[in-house]
């Protein structure tokens, strides 16, 4: 089917021959002929068989993720004893406490349920320690807690009853106040309580090892080591220290090995089911180099990784801290033993990834540094010297709170640099698999709107599908964080939850210890209907499926459209362009007309 072009005298007379005339009818019927098909070419390519189906295998786990001390409430029942971050909450100005949270202790049936409706295969939940386990003055140790651990076992239970594959962790940075005060030094810092640690973690396999096949013995180490021991911003809020950290790591990772070694021991003997599987839940920022050019940028930025995701992971590869903090640390760094490296090296399953944001990266010390290395922390973060204050070009900054600032300050949204850390990850140990234990978007106290989160969600499991087929990264479950809007370690204002969760005046509260049945009401955003048909399908929903992303106003410079949507645009535009071209050339040469030519109509 040709378009033809209309030609006319060379004097442009008003009036047409009859021939002039019928050529132009003619060529008007072909282009109206032609316009069914072009729109049919460009539904075709907007439309989702356009784009190749992105669908994952029948047995990737699409779940969600909360923390005992983050949505369970009931602080003071069931025999539960406090925590430090019950002490922390009261001590520092300005912060709210858990006492109730989400009320999931009381609300747990009805949420799972919902887990359930949604079509998630897994939940990810942590052990509340102070609740199983209460301090013997007499024996000076952590004894089990009965009624605690029943709450335990009714959960889980009620996880199977609705088909969720439990993922349990351990220690999700609510340690006891007993082991806090009465050990000294404090909490941690004290090598005394990896013991205490190890009892804790297998009183949890002894009693739930038939229930469940996924277990991780810490959450985010660097994160409740660097804010607890290093900034001091969460609890116990230490600070003022070149060696606290590395003081409280070495503890945690030489806890972690002893448990691991235990679980394994317990799974030869029958105690945890033979397909149970252990590891350590991990988290980063991916760090890019400011300049990729820049030999020092390039270096800056994988010191940052080695001293974030580095520190943690390497013990589990070789037995040892990253070589480049043995360098810049010297000996203030802890050194394991010789059996202490035997068993941390392998003492891992499979990786475990928390990932939310990305960083562009430079020196402290170079001339494109906005953080000179004096404003650095002691301690770690000087030891790394990098300025990671930037986000990269392209990035997506979190929401803002009623005060006008960032929910989540550190929070700099980058789609590619999930791809990039799961790589750099991966790379430690190809044939280890791989489950994705948090990723979400810090949002606000918005229940209907939520575009960024959709962006959020849309674009990051692009990255997950990518490095599923195209890397082969052994991904086997994706982990959203969180289901429910929660307590976010101080503050209700930040949230990350698939459903908003209508906090009252209250929450918060130091005095607050139960809410009314029509409080913490569970609606859904339109991210949780997205997720949902996701979990449900095990393919990605496209852009027509869930209504078209618009660009929000915390863009540092990105699209609004998704890649599939603009793609088929381009295409169909060039097809139609091209079409006419070759329609246009035809006419003319068949016409042999050297009259002049007016525009196509």
């Amino acid at each position: 089917m040709n378009w033809h072009t209309v030609p006319t005298s060379g004097s442009r007379q008003l009036s047409e021959s009859s021939t002039d005339r019928s050529s132009k009818s003619l060529g008007t019927m072909n282009l109206l002929r032609l316009l069914p098909c072009a729109v049919a070419a460009v539904a075709a390519l907007m439309s989702p068989a356009a784009a190749e189906e992105r669908c994952f295998d029948k047995d990737f786990m699409f779940g969600s993720a909360t923390a005992s001390y983050q949505v369970e409430g009931a602080y003071m029942e069931g025999g539960r004893t406090p925590s430090i971050w019950d002490d922390f909450c009261r001590e520092k100005p300005g912060l709210s406490c858990a006492n109730v949270a989400d009320d999931f202790y009381h609300r747990y049936p009805s949420d799972l349920k919902m887990m359930a409706d949604d079509g998630l295969q897994s939940f990810r939940f942590s052990i509340s320690w102070s609740r199983v386990m209460t301090w013997n003055p007499a024996k000076r140790r952590m004894v089990p807690n009965p009624t605690g651990i029943a709450f335990y076992h009714d959960l889980i239970d009620e996880m199977v009853k609705n088909n969720l594959k439990p993922i349990l962790t351990i220690y999700h940075w609510d340690l006891p106040s007993a082991l806090q005060t009465e050990l000294s030094p404090a909490g941690w810092l004290s090598s005394d309580i990896i013991s205490h640690y190890v009892d804790f973690a297998a009183l949890m396999f002894q009693e739930f090892g038939q229930k469940l096949d996924y277990w991780t013995t810490f959450n985010e180490p660097y994160s409740f080591v660097t804010q607890g021991y290093g900034t001091g911003v969460h609890a116990p809020g230490f600070t003022g220290s070149e060696t606290n950290t590395y003081i409280v790591t070495h503890n945690l990772l030489r806890a972690h090995a002893l448990a691991v070694q235990k679980f394994r021991e317990f799974r030869s003997n029958g105690i945890m089911r033979p397909t149970a599987r252990i590891g350590i839940v991990l988290v980063a920022h991916m760090m890019f180099p400011l300049d990729p050019s820049n030999p020092k940028d390039v270096a800056a930025a994988e010191r940052a990784l080695q001293f974030d995701y580095g520190w943690f992971l390497q013990p589990m590869i070789s037995g040892d801290y990253p070589v480049v903090m043995r360098e810049l640390v010297g000996d203030r760094l802890p050194r394991f033993t010789e059996q202490e490296s035997k068993i941390l090296k392998g003492s891992y399953d499979l990786f475990m990834i928390n990932h939310y944001a990305s960083k562009s990266v430079t020196d402290c010390d170079s001339p494109t540094s906005k953080r000179s290395c004096d404003q650095l922390t002691l301690g770690w973060e000087k030891d790394k010297g990098v300025d990671d204050t930037r986000a990269p070009e392209g990035s997506r900054l979190s929401s803002m709170d009623r005060h006008g600032n960032r929910n989540c300050a550190w929070f700099t949204a980058y789609p590619p640099g999930y791809l990039a850390l799961m790589k750099w990850v991966s790379a430690h140990d190809p044939s280890a698999d791989v489950l994705l234990t948090e990723n979400g978007w810090c949002g606000n106290a918005e229940a209907d709107g939520a575009e960024d989160q959709m962006w959020y969600y849309t674009n990051y499991m692009e990255q997950v599908y990518k490095a599923v087929t195209e890397e082969k990264i052994k991904v086997i479950g994706y982990t959203a964080w969180s289901y429910l809007d929660n307590y976010e370690w101080g503050s209700f204002e930040p949230r990350f939850g698939l459903y908003y969760v209508n906090f009252t005046s209250q929450t918060g509260s130091k005095d607050y210890v139960s809410a009314k049945p029509t409080e913490l009401e569970r609606v859904p955003r339109p991210a949780a209907k997205w997720f949902s048909k996701l979990a449900k399908t095990k393919c990605i929903p496209t852009t027509s499926e869930s209504a078209v992303v618009s660009a929000p106003s915390g863009v540092s410079s990105s699209e609004g459209l998704s890649t599939w949507s603009i793609v088929g645009i381009v295409v169909a535009a060039v097809v139609v362009v091209g079409a006419a071209v070759i329609g246009i050339r035809a006419y003319n040469n068949r016409r042999g007309s050297t009259s002049e030519r007016r525009p196509l109509l």
